[in-house]
């Protein structure tokens, strides 16, 4: 893609955070009684975190892909 910010033609570089879906799903675990450490899964598994996808020139931030 074309970064809006330094208009150079770049892959993003992406970074995971901890979004809305992975609190649900560790709430969710540990209420069907997975509360031995089994409610820490979605932390970490990148596919319940969300995506930041960044310019790798000059590191604007350029979209966030929520999975919830």
């Amino acid at each position: 893609m074309v970064c809006s910010f330094c208009q150079t033609h770049i892959v993003t570089a992406t970074t995971y955070r901890y979004g809305a879906l992975t609190w649900l799903l560790s709430g969710g675990i540990c209420l069907l009684g997975g509360w031995l450490g089994c409610c820490l899964i979605p932390f970490c598994l990148d596919g319940c975190k969300d995506v930041i996808h960044t310019c790798p020139n000059c590191q604007a931030q350029l979209g966030v892909y929520r999975r919830l």
